[in-house]
Protein backbone atom coordinates (compact mmCIF):
# COMPACT_ATOMS: atom_id res chain seq x y z
CA UNK A 1 0.00 0.00 0.00
CA UNK A 2 1.76 3.47 -1.05
CA UNK A 3 0.41 6.63 0.46
CA UNK A 4 -2.03 7.32 -2.41
CA UNK A 5 -3.99 4.29 -1.11
CA UNK A 6 -4.51 6.04 2.48
CA UNK A 7 -8.01 6.77 3.39
CA UNK A 8 -8.53 10.37 3.95
CA UNK A 9 -11.45 13.03 4.96
CA UNK A 10 -11.09 16.40 4.96
CA UNK A 11 -11.87 16.29 9.60
CA UNK A 12 -8.70 14.54 9.74
CA UNK A 13 -6.51 17.05 8.55
CA UNK A 14 -7.88 19.24 11.53
CA UNK A 15 -7.24 19.00 15.64
CA UNK A 16 -11.00 18.53 16.74
CA UNK A 17 -11.86 21.57 19.39
CA UNK A 18 -12.05 20.53 22.96
CA UNK A 19 -11.26 21.96 26.37
CA UNK A 20 -9.91 18.42 27.69
CA UNK A 21 -7.75 15.51 26.21
CA UNK A 22 -8.74 12.36 27.80
CA UNK A 23 -6.01 9.85 27.26
CA UNK A 24 -7.37 6.53 28.33
CA UNK A 25 -4.57 3.01 28.18
CA UNK A 26 -6.23 0.26 26.34
CA UNK A 27 -2.44 -1.66 26.69
CA UNK A 28 -2.61 -5.24 27.68
CA UNK A 29 -2.92 -5.39 31.09
CA UNK A 30 -5.56 -2.05 31.11
CA UNK A 31 -7.68 -4.04 28.93
CA UNK A 32 -7.42 -7.32 30.52
CA UNK A 33 -8.74 -5.42 33.57
CA UNK A 34 -12.14 -3.55 31.39
CA UNK A 35 -10.51 -0.92 29.77
CA UNK A 36 -12.76 -1.43 26.71
CA UNK A 37 -15.57 -1.05 28.79
CA UNK A 38 -14.44 1.97 30.80
CA UNK A 39 -13.89 3.67 27.60
CA UNK A 40 -17.31 2.47 26.11
CA UNK A 41 -19.13 3.81 28.96
CA UNK A 42 -17.02 7.65 29.35
CA UNK A 43 -17.83 7.60 25.65
CA UNK A 44 -21.76 7.35 26.14
CA UNK A 45 -21.41 9.28 29.07
CA UNK A 46 -19.74 12.43 26.82
CA UNK A 47 -21.95 11.44 24.04
CA UNK A 48 -25.40 12.02 25.98
CA UNK A 49 -24.07 15.16 27.66
CA UNK A 50 -22.68 16.81 24.22
CA UNK A 51 -18.91 16.67 25.16
CA UNK A 52 -17.42 14.44 22.57
CA UNK A 53 -15.23 16.45 20.72
CA UNK A 54 -16.59 20.23 21.43
CA UNK A 55 -15.67 23.79 22.31
CA UNK A 56 -16.25 23.07 25.69
CA UNK A 57 -15.62 18.74 25.77
CA UNK A 58 -13.19 16.32 25.54
CA UNK A 59 -10.94 14.65 22.97
CA UNK A 60 -10.69 10.64 23.88
CA UNK A 61 -8.09 9.31 23.23
CA UNK A 62 -7.08 5.52 23.08
CA UNK A 63 -3.17 4.71 23.93
CA UNK A 64 -0.85 1.98 24.71
CA UNK A 65 0.81 1.70 28.07
CA UNK A 66 0.19 4.48 30.16
CA UNK A 67 1.84 3.41 33.51
CA UNK A 68 1.07 2.12 36.30
CA UNK A 69 0.17 -0.73 35.03
CA UNK A 70 -1.16 -2.78 38.21
CA UNK A 71 -3.09 0.20 39.10
CA UNK A 72 -5.00 0.29 36.01
CA UNK A 73 -7.54 1.04 34.46
CA UNK A 74 -5.33 4.68 33.53
CA UNK A 75 -6.85 7.90 32.38
CA UNK A 76 -5.17 10.66 32.13
CA UNK A 77 -6.61 14.20 31.85
CA UNK A 78 -4.89 17.23 30.38
CA UNK A 79 -4.68 19.79 30.61
CA UNK A 80 -5.78 19.25 33.88
CA UNK A 81 -2.94 16.74 34.62
CA UNK A 82 -5.19 14.55 36.99
CA UNK A 83 -4.25 10.59 36.79
CA UNK A 84 -7.21 8.08 37.28
CA UNK A 85 -7.55 4.85 38.55
CA UNK A 86 -11.17 4.15 36.93
CA UNK A 87 -11.82 0.53 37.83
CA UNK A 88 -15.75 -0.02 37.30
CA UNK A 89 -18.52 0.96 35.38
CA UNK A 90 -19.41 3.19 38.06
CA UNK A 91 -16.18 4.74 38.45
CA UNK A 92 -16.37 5.41 34.67
CA UNK A 93 -19.62 7.16 34.68
CA UNK A 94 -18.59 9.19 38.01
CA UNK A 95 -15.60 9.96 35.82
CA UNK A 96 -17.33 11.17 33.07
CA UNK A 97 -20.25 13.12 34.47
CA UNK A 98 -18.37 14.84 37.68
CA UNK A 99 -14.86 15.54 35.97
CA UNK A 100 -15.57 15.51 32.69
CA UNK A 101 -18.87 17.37 32.31
CA UNK A 102 -18.88 19.07 35.50
CA UNK A 103 -15.07 20.46 36.15
CA UNK A 104 -14.99 18.76 39.04
CA UNK A 105 -11.64 16.00 39.62
CA UNK A 106 -13.04 13.04 41.60
CA UNK A 107 -10.76 12.86 44.06
CA UNK A 108 -11.16 9.10 45.03
CA UNK A 109 -10.39 7.87 41.86
CA UNK A 110 -6.99 10.29 41.61
CA UNK A 111 -3.67 8.90 41.43
CA UNK A 112 -0.79 10.75 42.66
CA UNK A 113 2.61 9.89 42.25
CA UNK A 114 2.94 8.34 46.05
CA UNK A 115 0.60 5.92 44.85
CA UNK A 116 -0.08 2.67 45.75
Amino acid sequence: MNEQDIPTHPDWSHIPEHARHVMLCTGPRCTLRGALKVWKTVRNELLAADRIETRDGVLLTRTHCQFPCNLGPIATVYPDRCWYRIASHDDARRFAREHLVDGKPVENLLLNRSNP
